[in-house]
């Protein structure tokens, strides 16, 4: 077998090679990764807090209508009861039972928006708790693919590994550095085809002269425009 075909084939494995180590880095950047159930997570505790929040300022609402009623009522006592002669402090009194009337009804009013504001963002957190659940579904699910593709893509790799040395060994070392010198100098691409007389690499076309030692020559034939080692299919 000529080098050429060696070094084509050699091209190949590691084509193949470096596509699937790369699809391997990309699945195993994915693998654990849960940055996408990062804002599903947020928004359920934006909404956690919401929530708790509301029900604080209820508890308060609450303790404050308590106090006012309980006021209102031992004053309207007063206020009725005949204990109170004097007329100024009467007026003074029923002065204050309407001003506490009035802060009731407003703090009935803030509380009533407050239960509006709890079962609006109760709605809320069960869709955001929903809509975590789905995506840590899907997550899962997706996880469990990866994984498998991780595990046949690696046996994959292994198998071109055990391929390409088979190649490589039947090359001698000069021809060899030579090969992955120009894979590192064209982005991994060192061999290419001659196609209607034209380098695949860079496209410049070649002479018949060239294509003629590309096709018989024992050596390696290189592009006098790109460098990469030329085969004729």
């Amino acid at each position: 077998m000529r080098k050429i075909e060696l070094l084509r084939e050699l091209q190949e494995l590691d084509s193949a090679l470096d596509r699937d180590r790369e699809r391997l880095r990309q699945l195993h950047a994915r693998l654990g990764d849960e940055s996408e159930l990062v804002p599903y997570r947020e928004s359920l505790e934006t909404a956690r807090r919401q929530l708790r929040s509301l029900r604080t300022k209820g508890l308060d609402l609450d303790l404050k209508l308590e106090k006012e009623t309980s006021k209102r009522k031992k004053d309207e006592k007063k206020l009725y009861d005949g204990s109170i002669k004097n007329s100024k402090e009467l007026s003074s009194l029923a002065q204050d039972v309407e001003a506490q009337r009035q802060r009731i009804s407003k703090i009935e009013d803030q509380a009533l928006m407050n239960m509006d504001a709890m079962e609006s963002e109760a709605v809320t957190l069960q869709e955001a708790e929903r809509a975590l659940a789905e995506k840590e579904e899907a997550w899962k699910a997706e996880q469990s693919a990866l994984e498998v593709e991780c595990s046949a893509l690696t046996v994959e790799v292994e198998r071109l590994r055990v391929a390409r040395a088979r190649v490589a060994v039947q090359l001698d070392a000069p021809t060899l550095r030579s090969y992955d010198s120009l894979r590192r100098l064209r982005g991994g691409v060192a061999v290419v085809a001659v196609e209607q007389r034209a380098c695949r690499g860079c496209r410049i076309s070649l002479s018949s002269s060239e294509v003629q030692r590309a096709r018989s020559s024992t050596e390696p034939v290189t592009c006098q425009s790109c460098g990469r080692m030329l085969y004729v299919p």
